[in-house]
């Protein structure tokens, strides 16, 4: 069994496991249930081999909120990379892109939002402290807002609707006791309808 956990792991893949098993551990049962020994017995190592590459808790929580963080801002910059992006349509792609990347992975929107102290500041101002996929937003939505003339009050109003809106709309999509026969779509659709003209 060790040699097959070795071989298992032999080219990096412990650390990503390691993290994917801390997110679904703290999306389900929350931070307090997390421990480097119980990561350690899910992955079918020894602790020893959870502290090489994490020193406590916290760092492993720490490179969690980054590893999501980073994926999310990555699958959102390379769907906006090819659009204009000074036109709704852009927001309302991002925004579907969004959603779907949380629908295949909810544990991540679980962990992320509901276990964390992710910062955001709602502001159109660009701040370098900001969560890195809202201020993807906040630069689509600025750039719609300023071709059409429209005053920064008008532009955050939006952006705060649209951040509540996707959400929202994910909060729905990836619970189990929520059941809907609606298409959520049409909710993104009514949104740009009634917004966006």
């Amino acid at each position: 069994m060790e040699a097959k956990v070795k071989d298992q792991y032999h080219h990096g893949n412990l650390k990503r496991d390691l993290i994917e098993n801390a997110i679904q551990i703290i999306s389900e049962y929350g931070f307090e249930q997390l421990s480097l020994r119980n990561i350690a017995k899910q992955c079918g190592v020894s602790h020893n081999a959870v502290y090489r590459h994490f020193e406590s808790k916290e760092q492993l929580i720490d490179t969690c909120r980054n590893y999501v963080t980073d994926l999310l801002t990555e699958y959102l910059r390379n769907v906006v990379k090819e659009l204009e992006p000074a036109v709704p349509e852009t927001l309302r792609t991002l925004a579907e892109a969004y959603i779907h990347f949380y629908q295949e992975r909810p544990t991540y929107y679980s962990f992320l939002y509901r276990n964390s102290s992710v910062q955001i500041i709602l502001t159109t101002q660009k701040m370098d402290e900001n969560h890195p996929p809202f201020e993807i937003f906040r630069e689509v939505c600025c750039a719609i807002a300023e071709k059409q003339k429209r005053s920064s009050d008008e532009c955050l109003n939006h952006l705060i609707q649209l951040w509540s809106l996707i959400h929202g709309l994910t909060a729905l999509l990836i619970s189990p006791k929520v059941e809907w026969n609606s298409n959520w779509l049409n909710c993104l659709d009514n949104f740009f309808e009634e917004t966006c003209t």
